[in-house]
């Protein structure tokens, strides 16, 4: 099954493999939208094959679905997405967090921390819930203390289950969580940290939060309080009509995408694509500075001084997952 991709029209062909695919396959838990995010990075990164032709690329896609993403897909439950969203609510109002975004002056309010750190946490659990189903491995995250964030950036995975006794980890490994059309796995400068950095990618929407307000009975409240302020006429339409324009929590996919080495990083090679007039990073694995490129596809224009890898670098195979089991 070849489908044609054309940069300039790049979500209305991944929507469209979508599409087809879903007409051939179960791709639950992912939507067709969903599905098409994940195709998009992919086929951008270079993770997924393609062969050009004419003014257009010819994509690869059965072998990467089935081969890669699937397998290295899970479901993230409701009941997932409310431990995420209690653990990062408590950590930030208990713990010392900064309010800005890493790296600059700019200050970010307590929704979107609230966001951001309940993904990192979704994202655990999704790692937990991949290494019992994938691995067989049971495995424990640390997440407990309070206090400075560069306790929480990266998360590690400090404990592994053997023969029904927990243990320390023999290998040290950090999770990185971003967002379903992400191609870039970024360690920044942490790369001492860990000796592997695993990179989970998830479908956490924009309306999680007013999904999951609906969804738990705050709606009710909202609008009571909206009634005894004098904004609400009419209790029973307006909850209908606000029900009828938010969508329903359903459960997230969750796709793990890979992993890479400590040594991955400082041995790798970026990928750079180059004309007469611009240099940028189109894939790979290694250090970014301001020697290396103009900009990052994907990224654009990052600061320097990071270590990146790329989807198309990731260790993603069953060989590569039973190594770092073996490791650990």
């Amino acid at each position: 099954m070849e489908f044609k991709w054309r940069k300039s029209k790049s979500k209305e062909d991944t929507l469209l493999m979508a599409e087809k695919l879903s007409e051939t396959y179960d791709i639950s838990p992912y939507t067709v939208a969903e599905l098409s995010e994940v195709i998009s990075a992919g086929i951008r990164a270079g993770a997924i094959r393609k062969e050009k032709r004419g003014q257009s690329y010819v994509v690869d896609l059965e072998k990467w679905f089935t081969e890669r993403l699937m397998p290295n897909t899970i479901t993230l439950s409701q009941d997932d997405y409310k431990k995420a969203l209690y653990r990062s609510f408590r950590l930030l109002v208990i713990a010392d967090i900064a309010k800005t975004d890493f790296g600059s002056s700019r200050q970010r309010d307590f929704g979107q921390r609230w966001t951001d750190f309940t993904r990192g946490f979704l994202g655990e659990i999704g790692i937990e819930k991949f290494f019992k189903k994938n691995l067989g491995l049971e495995i424990d995250l640390d997440e407990s203390e309070v206090g400075d964030v560069k306790q929480f950036l990266p998360t590690d995975i400090t404990k592994v289950k053997d023969n029904g006794n927990w243990r320390n980890v023999n290998t040290n490994i950090s999770i990185k969580t971003s967002k379903l059309k992400s191609m870039w796995l970024d360690i920044g400068s942490q790369i001492e940290h860990s000796d592997a950095f695993i990179f989970i990618k998830i479908a956490l929407t924009t309306d999680h939060l007013v999904s999951f307000i609906k969804s738990n009975g705050f709606l009710e409240k909202l609008v009571k309080m909206g009634q005894e302020l004098g904004e609400v006429a009419d209790y029973e339409k307006e909850i209908k009509l606000l029900c009828d324009n938010i969508p329903d929590v359903k459960p997230f996919p969750a796709y793990i995408a890979g992993f890479v080495w400590k040594n991955d990083l400082k041995n790798g090679t970026l990928r750079i694509h180059e004309t007469a007039k611009n240099k940028v990073v189109v894939g790979g694995i290694g250090f970014y500075d301001e020697n290396t490129a103009k900009s990052v596809e994907g990224l654009g224009d990052i600061s320097s001084g990071k270590h990146l890898a790329c989807l198309d670098a990731l260790r993603w195979k069953k060989s590569d997952w039973q190594e770092l089991k073996n490791k650990i």
